[in-house]
């Protein structure tokens, strides 16, 4: 019956037999050779179907779920994506097809349940990329996120912009002057140097004074 719909071109019926025949492997094969759509009912039955990640096939269901998720990836379909880097145990790799995805929701739910300092710094980037100073929600993430990474030299940087946004959008140079004061502190905790900020706080609370 297999051949009879390969011969036909139907590959994605080929693969649902495969499927239901407990041919995991084969399926993935054309999957992956004739670009057949890999579906998250799709994804679900194969990986109900792979050993136990603690017992001898363990290798074998990782390299699967990573399979199924490279092809998620290559199809745009990120969600189902990051689900099975996760269920492979790759969290940097399923942060990559967040982060591709784009929902903000998701990438802020996926660093908090992470928990991971490397995953809270690329969520506190992502954040950065978005209209955080009109959103105070998101801001508060990113500082968050950078606090719990203990990432000080980013955070520094961080609140050197909200000083410059501060100034630039709304001429508010006693939250700036804050902004930059809080900015110095991260960058001591960094142990690096703040020479040229201290000349800024100094400029700054000239215009505060005058």
């Amino acid at each position: 019956v297999g051949d009879f719909f390969m011969s036909h071109s139907q590959y994605d019926k080929a693969v649902q037999l495969f499927i239901t025949c407990k041919q995991v492997r084969q399926a993935m094969d054309m999957c992956e050779k004739h670009k057949v759509e890999m579906t998250e009912q799709m994804a679900e039955k194969i990986t109900d179907q792979l050993p136990e990640k603690d017992g001898e096939g363990g290798v074998f269901r990782t390299d699967m779920l990573k399979r199924i998720a490279d092809l998620c990836v290559s199809q745009q379909n990120f969600h189902l994506a990051t689900k099975k880097y996760t269920q492979a145990g790759m969290k940097d790799k399923a942060m990559d097809a967040l982060l591709k995805s784009g929902d903000t929701e998701k990438i802020i739910f996926f660093a908090g349940v992470l928990r991971s300092k490397e995953i809270y710094v690329r969520a506190a980037n992502f954040l950065q990329t978005l209209n955080w100073h009109s959103e105070p929600e998101i801001m508060k993430k990113i500082i968050d996120f950078y606090s719990k990474a203990r990432a000080y030299q980013q955070l520094a940087m961080f609140y050197d912009a909200c000083s410059q946004v501060e100034i630039d959008e709304y001429r508010d140079y006693d939250k700036a002057l804050g902004a930059l004061k809080e900015s110095k502190k991260f960058l001591q905790k960094a142990e690096k140097p703040s020479t040229d900020l201290d000349k800024r706080i100094q400029m700054v609370e000239t215009f505060v004074h005058a």
